[in-house]
C-alpha cells in the first residue's frame, strides 16, 4: 500500500484532479502526501536573482497555498515543497527518492501520443524513469 505518495501540481485542471485521487488514495491507505510545484520564470528577458527568486516565490506559493486550500479539512498529513527553476521532470524524480516517497500521482496536460512524444512531456518523463509506481490522472 502507498505510505508516502508524490503530487506534483502546476495549477492546471489535471493537476488538481490528481491532487484529489492522491487524496483519496491516502485517505485509505493511512498515508501521507507530499505536494510540490516547481516554478519557472516564463519571462524571456533575464531578471535580478532577488527579483527572480521572489516572482518563483510568489508563483510556488499561490499554487501550494491552492492545494492547501483543496486539502483544508480532509484530515491527510502533507508537507509542501516549493522547486524554484530547472527540469521539472528530473525535480520530480529528485523528490521521490529525498522525500522517501513509495507512489507519484500527477496529472497529464493531455497532449497526444505523437504531441507528448515530440515535446517530451513531464508524466512521460517521470512514467518512465521513477522507481515507484506512477499514477497518472486525466
Amino acid at each position: 500500500m502507498l505510505r508516502r505518495i508524490l503530487v506534483p501540481i502546476d495549477g492546471t485542471e489535471c493537476s488538481w484532479r490528481a491532487l484529489e485521487y492522491a487524496c483519496e488514495l491516502v485517505r485509505l491507505s493511512g498515508g501521507s502526501l507530499v505536494v510540490m510545484t516547481v516554478a519557472r520564470d516564463k519571462r524571456a528577458e533575464p531578471v535580478l536573482a532577488a527579483e527572480g527568486d521572489a516572482l518563483f516565490a510568489h508563483i510556488g506559493n499561490e499554487v501550494l497555498d491552492s492545494a492547501n486550500a483543496v486539502l483544508a479539512g480532509k484530515g491527510n498529513d502533507s508537507t509542501y515543497l516549493l522547486e524554484n527553476g530547472g527540469n521539472v521532470g528530473a525535480s520530480i524524480l529528485q523528490t521521490v527518492e529525498d522525500e522517501g516517497c513509495d507512489g507519484v500521482v500527477l496529472g497529464s496536460r493531455g497532449l497526444g501520443v505523437l504531441e507528448g512524444f515530440l515535446r517530451n512531456s513531464v508524466s512521460r518523463l517521470v512514467l518512465e524513469n521513477a522507481n515507484v509506481p506512477v499514477t497518472i490522472v486525466k
